[in-house]
């Protein structure tokens, strides 16, 4: 057995499989008993619901929830750790999904909407991974992800902060983000070089309705490409792209909007973007 809050006791384990923690996969073990029982708090979990792990690992959270009744389905792109799981999770009411969850979890969401999903991200796929679950509408009622600090300061940055970005918009429009706090490197074996941050997401319009959500995402990632730009040269710079709307239009929405087009994009809000391209949309 692992003692899953022992950096030796998974080192011996792994080393008596000829395993090592694989940093393209992001293999970092929350050693932290304590954040562990945070996390299955914040699922807020009963009895027979569908739950979702995301990168389960050597299976200490699997097992917590298993425990707490769940009917678990994890996604492991290891075929070591997979092996594993087969061994030491045996339970009618746990499925097992081999490869990468980018692949496969759209096949499992046809099959079964799951009720809660969590997952300690990759640092590298983390963005990926969450906004393939906004942008296709399909956030279960209550998901709680572990990303890198940075990251999760994007997510529920405010307007004119130097983390508010295109990424911020997306999130605070597809859901209601929450802060979980924040987990310092020692929480991990192998321990990364960054804090991480434990992050909530609920399914929500907090800012409305938006008419055409890949016309939104397009107007918006293309004016906060230059940072530094205001509002109307990136409207030049990205009229270069033959997908993107006239800039007579675009101009005229944010001027409808009371925007001034000598703003910047990261001091625009989620509100006013969603006004903006509804406007456009309607031509």
């Amino acid at each position: 057995m692992i003692n899953h809050d022992s950096p030796a006791s998974i080192r011996a384990f792994l080393d008596s499989r000829e395993l090592a923690p694989r940093k393209r996969w992001g293999q970092n073990f929350l050693i932290n008993p304590g954040a562990r029982k945070k996390i299955i708090s914040l699922l807020e979990i009963k009895r027979d619901m569908d739950v979702w792990e995301i990168g389960p690992g050597l299976g200490a959270m699997s097992a917590d929830m298993l425990k707490a009744g769940a009917s678990l389905t994890v996604f492991e792109i290891d075929p070591a750790y997979c092996l594993w799981l087969k061994e030491s999770l045996i339970s009618p009411k746990m499925n097992l999904v081999e490869g990468d969850v980018m692949k496969t979890w759209r096949k499992e969401w046809e099959i079964q909407k799951p009720d809660r999903v969590l997952g300690n991200l990759p640092y590298n796929a983390a963005s990926v991974i969450i906004a393939a679950f906004i942008e296709s509408d399909r956030l279960a009622d209550i998901c709680v992800f572990t990303v890198q600090d940075e990251m999760g300061k994007r997510m529920t940055a405010k307007p004119g902060t130097k983390d508010y970005s295109s990424f911020s918009v997306l999130c605070q429009t597809g859901a209601r983000v929450k802060d979980g706090g924040r987990l310092s490197p020692g929480s991990f074996y192998p321990a990364p070089r960054v804090n991480s941050r434990i992050v909530v997401l609920h399914p929500e319009e907090n800012f409305g309705s938006i008419d055409n959500p890949p016309l939104f995402r397009l107007i918006v990632r293309s004016l906060f490409s230059s940072r530094r730009k205001t509002l109307s040269n990136n409207i030049i710079l990205a009229s270069r792209n033959k997908e993107f709307p006239e800039q007579e239009i675009l101009k005229d929405a944010f001027n409808s909007e009371g925007i001034e087009l000598t703003r910047r994009a990261e001091t625009v809000s989620p509100g006013e973007w969603v006004a903006v391209a509804n406007r456009v949309g309607k031509g």
